[in-house]
């Protein structure tokens, strides 16, 4: 009689094996920069300069006609270009200053940027101020944070001044310091996004929430794979259960004692996306590092929101997860019951995110009570197609929400488009088998998948979804977004809370 074979199930280790590398992982600092309110002859200038005001600037060199983006530069700094006023927009503003403050970061160590009044009032004050202030920090934090030291983009500058008229005075200091505070955590997103999978495991990223929950004085709470199991997060463990890696469901708190209002944030962290059994192409895979931007936008903006103390409550929930295609991974055709008790239908394991959000949104709902939840992720590439990589997708299922957001994209610039969702797509989501299938067809692909989500949104949640998928990782450099990480959204979502705390 043949002996029985033993078969032994592979098992997964419950600690990441990669090792961290310190340096790369350190928080971006805050930049050292303040208003002035002459010009200090001593120091070198870095200069932003209308056709008309170059005409009457007889120091400048011949060729220089200040033409948009064209620079000049003299003994005492530099000079760059903005065209015509009446043609100045608030994204050519910003393209040309993060331009131009790039180079002055590599160039000079200590200089006073130089714009006239007339420039603030067309961009608008505040407007100015928050993109010189990103514009600069983004200067000041390269992303190529692995690279050996002697290869690394050298950086001089250590200290800057805005020259701005004397009337601003009063309000100046403050809205630098705020426009300060969030460039920093811009740039935090921006690391998180710019590591690599094999850095920024799930694991670190709680590692990361922990420091700033200790920094910020925020309630923090975290879910390994044991506890997600106990409390039915089927979505996150079916996207979890093909990797070594951890998963994740990482929660942060900030309350403030004057708060009338909770804002919900919940974000999408797939540190790494192969597709998983319904495997992506080669080409460009590398790039799926950048899907957990949505989890690196929520956790960076409740520090942006907690460091300003604005007096709002905010609750940040993030599913961290790393999507492989190993013999354990869930397949096409597989079914599992959500944390809400549907069940869904899996049928390309490559929408993987709206799964582990679906989970995240219900968490939130049950254990939170709030004003406007918002979630966010990296979710399509339908909705590039649809945008390309200048606006985020908004969906919404109530119109203060849509308004909320628009309003807070309009102040800080940084665009959504609105795209639809209803009765309709969900039709399209109909499985045979299950409450819900994961996927809609071929057409309409960023709106199915938010469809799906809202199908997880309880009747009475105000609620929105913002497609980060284009704009959050961008392939050429536009306004102050740099070429790859771009750091979408901390300020957005500043702004919102800051609305909703008036």
């Amino acid at each position: 009689m043949p002996s029985k074979k033993t078969v032994q199930k592979k098992s997964h280790p419950t600690k990441s094996s990669k090792a961290p590398l310190p340096d790369a992982l350190r928080y971006p600092e805050k930049i050292s920069c303040s208003p002035a309110y002459n010009v200090d002859g001593k120091k070198f200038l870095v200069r932003f300069l209308t056709d008309d005001e170059a005409k009457a600037d007889k120091s400048l060199p011949p060729y220089f006609g200040a033409k948009l983006g064209e620079m000049a530069t003299e003994v005492g700094g530099l000079t760059f270009g903005l065209g015509a006023l009446k043609d100045l927009t608030v994204d050519s503003f910003a393209d040309t200053v993060a331009a131009g403050l790039e180079k002055a970061a590599q160039k000079l160590e200590e200089y006073q940027i130089v714009l006239s009044r007339e420039v603030f009032d067309k961009v608008g004050l505040r407007q100015a101020l928050r993109l010189l202030a990103t514009a600069q920090s983004n200067a000041e934090f390269p992303c190529d944070l692995l690279k050996a030291s002697d290869s690394r983009t050298k950086i001089v500058v250590k200290k800057t001044q805005i020259v701005l008229p004397q009337s601003f005075a009063a309000v100046a200091e403050p809205l630098i310091e705020s426009a300060l505070v969030e460039a920093r955590h811009v740039n935090g997103m921006r690391q998180t996004q710019a590591l690599p999978a094999n850095v920024m495991t799930p694991i670190q990223m709680d590692q990361r929430a922990v420091k700033i929950a200790h920094e910020l004085k925020l309630k923090h709470t975290s879910f390994d794979r044991k506890a997600l199991l106990s409390m039915g997060a089927g979505g996150i463990l079916a996207v979890a259960q093909g990797s070594a890696e951890e998963p994740r469901l990482i929660v942060l708190e900030y309350k403030h004692p004057r708060a009338k209002k909770t804002l919900a944030l919940v974000g999408k962290g797939v540190t790494f996306d192969s597709g998983g059994i319904s495997l992506k192409p080669g080409a460009n895979m590398h790039e799926m590092k950048y899907d957990m931007s949505g989890s690196a936008m929520a956790l960076h903006s409740i520090a942006a929101i907690a460091e300003q103390k604005l007096a709002v409550n905010v609750v940040c929930a993030v599913a961290m997860v790393e999507n492989m295609p190993d013999g354990l991974a869930v397949k096409p055709g597989d079914v599992y019951k959500a944390l809400s008790g549907k069940t869904v239908e899996v049928q390309n394991t490559d929408a993987e995110g709206r799964l582990i959000l679906a989970d995240t949104l219900t968490y939130v709902q049950k254990h939170y009570k709030s004003n406007l939840l918002i979630d966010m992720a990296t979710l399509t590439g339908a909705c590039v197609v649809a945008l390309g990589e200048y606006y985020a997708g908004l969906f919404f299922n109530n119109e203060t929400a849509r308004t909320l957001v628009e309003k807070a994209a309009a102040e800080t610039g940084e665009p959504v488009w609105p795209l639809p969702i209803g009765k309709r797509y969900f039709k399209l989501l109909k499985s045979t088998i299950a409450d819900i299938n994961n996927i809609g067809g071929r057409y309409g692909g960023a709106s199915t998948a938010a469809e799906f989500l809202h199908s997880f949104i309880e009747k009475e949640q105000v609620w929105a979804h913002l497609d980060i998928a284009g704009v959050g990782m961008v392939k050429t450099s536009f306004n102050v977004y740099p070429g790859s990480s771009s750091g979408y959204g901390v300020r957005l979502l500043a702004e919102v809370a800051r609305l909703m705390a008036k």
